[in-house]
């Protein structure tokens, strides 16, 4: 079996030499397309330990992409690519060095080029592979151009790479394609990988060069000064009026039954509680809630603020009109004296239901209460799940 993988890497390798080499002595590499820095505005470097720390929470909530999770540890590469690697100022990260290095082919031809960013003799990272393990299905040719600029407009830096393969073996064998790589920047300085805006670019795109990839990721994007007036209201709330540092982050729900989402600021313990951000007639409408915790029926317009402590608790049903949670109906709950709960034969506490300043038994209470708001269809927001400020805002501007 050993011998039969010698062979096959042999004559994988002898392709390379006869097919790849042949197509790259006519192709001409394109020189980095560099964002001047007086277009990138200000940049603040910050520690590569943040960007390791951060990228683990950031791998499961990027649908469609890939994180990189071995910034210092990361695939083996070979020769430094001297014509593809800059230094450049990242927002940020600051002064940074992007350098482009060949795949280290001794163990697999296909392996693919690795891209890191670096600051002085530390690794600050490594970028995403595009295929697992860093090994594709067909061989490297050459970097053909790389670009940095903030496509999405978060003043987060983004990265465009253009590179060319060749197939290796077959009639094609000598014949090379190119693929284009997006890289969004984020506000840890980590890059993720936007794997099927990528692929579907490459499908696109007759021509793949730096400003077409550009012109395919703006075509039908939604610039600053097209953003609707809620998406204006809420960015401005956003950055005049909301304390990042109150809150232990933000969300997005759809509380309401037409398409302008609800934001969620989520206080950084009970006694804040959480802000409900509504935009309606032309401004935005703060409500507060008691406490973290409330559910919502989407699209209904109901939110029922549930919670309590100390055997006392409550279910408070708003139903929103006109940007405002307006009160429909209160049921309250607990022991008649907290500081001497009864308990049943059961073993469980007993306690005084009270629906709407009328008391009745614990049945007849779940039923008043269903009949204003159907839990069984009720979510709430992703607690674990919540975004910084800035990406909150990023979320604002993009939502479609």
């Amino acid at each position: 079996m050993k011998r039969r993988k010698i062979f096959v890497s042999v004559i994988l390798m002898c392709l390379v030499l006869s097919g790849c080499s042949l197509a790259g002595n006519s192709s001409e590499s394109v020189k980095a397309e560099i964002t001047p820095l007086e277009e990138t505005g200000s940049h603040e470097s910050i520690e590569g330990d943040e960007q390791l720390s951060q990228q683990d929470n950031d791998a499961g909530n990027v649908e469609g992409s890939i994180v990189q999770e071995q910034a210092y540890n990361g695939y083996p590469k070979g020769e430094l690519i001297q014509e593809q690697t800059f230094d450049v100022t990242l927002r940020p990260l600051g002064q940074v060095t992007f350098a482009s290095y060949k795949p280290q082919t001794s163990e697999n031809p296909l392996a693919d080029v690795v891209f890191q960013i670096e600051q002085g003799d530390k690794v600050l990272c490594q970028l995403p592979e595009a295929s697992e393990g860093n090994i594709g299905l067909e061989m490297f040719e050459q970097v053909e151009a790389v670009s940095f600029t903030d496509y999405n407009m978060d003043n987060y830096d983004d990265i465009i790479i253009i590179i060319s393969y060749c197939f290796g073996a077959g009639p094609q064998a000598a014949q090379t394609h190119a693929a284009v790589r997006y890289y969004s920047g984020t506000a840890e300085g980590n890059f993720v990988y936007q794997k099927d805006m990528s692929e579907a670019a490459a499908s696109a795109l007759d021509l793949i060069t730096v400003e077409s990839a550009k012109a395919f990721i703006g075509a039908g994007k939604v610039e600053k000064n097209e953003l609707e007036a809620w998406q204006q209201a809420y960015i401005e709330y956003l950055t005049n009026e909301s304390v990042e540092e109150e809150n232990q982050g933000y969300e997005l729900i759809q509380l309401s039954d037409n398409e302008i989402p609800q934001i969620v600021e989520v206080g950084y313990d009970e006694a804040t509680g959480c802000r409900i951000v509504c935009y309606a007639e032309g401004k935005v409408h703060v409500n507060q809630t008691n406490r973290l915790y409330f559910s919502y029926i989407p699209g209904g317009n109901l939110l029922c603020n549930s919670e309590g402590n100390m055997d006392y608790y409550y279910d408070l049903v708003y139903q929103l009109s006109g940007g405002e949670l307006v009160p429909v109906a209160s049921g309250y709950y607990g022991a008649e004296d907290n500081s001497n709960v009864q308990f049943d034969t059961e073993g469980n506490p007993i306690y005084q239901y009270e629906w709407n300043g009328v008391k009745m038994s614990k049945e007849e209470y779940q039923r008043e209460l269903s009949k204003v708001y159907d839990e069984s269809r009720a979510v709430t927001y992703n607690y674990d799940g919540l975004h910084s400020l800035e990406e909150m805002k990023q979320m604002i501007e993009n939502y479609l």
